[in-house]
């Protein structure tokens, strides 16, 4: 036997392990956190046009860009939806803080590390943060944009802005990504099996 026979051959290389996944605060903070932001900036911004175009005391003109359906106008709201809770504004700036924070908090939890509501949290997260912003600094929330059909104006769905609709929108995403996925992970039922 020669010696090359006898040396002792090296141990395989174990395979590496994987790489450790990243934390839920890398995960939130690579496109939720900078979605966030876009629409906070977006909001506030097109807030301070509108404050800048009407300056001054109410009423202000309404500006129809399509006749019977969308005018710009310059309202303010120191309630929710429709006004509601208009003498509760710390109460709702309090809410809309607790509710980030839980957003943050919990946000690996809610989105089950699925990318569109992920996005859709951001989305919402930007918009709660824009309206929180007036609500502290200027006791009531900008509003600008309203949708009515011809003359029906007076039952028109309330004014909006920019942080609204992110809210809105981000929502009804996540909602619908929870219900579509859950369809699809449930599967068709088996043949034969019980309805």
């Amino acid at each position: 036997m020669t010696t090359a026979e006898t040396a002792p051959r090296p141990a395989p290389e174990s395979a590496s392990p994987p790489p450790p996944e990243p934390s839920w605060i890398l995960l939130f903070w690579r496109l939720p956190a900078a979605l966030a932001a876009i629409v906070f900036a977006l909001d506030q911004t097109t807030k301070w046009l509108v404050l800048r175009a009407w300056p001054g005391e109410s009423p202000f003109p309404q500006v129809e860009l399509i006749p019977g359906f969308f005018s710009l106008v310059h309202y303010r709201n120191q309630g929710a939806a429709w006004g509601i809770f208009s003498d509760h504004t710390s109460l709702l700036a309090l809410v809309s803080l607790l509710v980030m924070v839980g957003m943050v908090a919990f946000f690996r939890h809610l989105t089950e590390d699925v990318p569109e509501r992920a996005v859709a949290l951001g989305v919402v997260l930007g918009g709660v943060a824009g309206n929180l912003w007036d609500r502290l600094f200027r006791r009531e929330v900008v509003d600008f944009l309203l949708f009515y059909w011809r003359d029906w104006q007076t039952r028109s769905f309330p004014a909006f802005n920019v942080a609204d609709s992110a809210i809105t929108c981000g929502i009804a995403v996540f909602i619908l990504s929870s219900l579509f996925r859950r369809e699809k992970e449930a599967g068709p039922t088996p043949a034969g099996g019980d309805a």
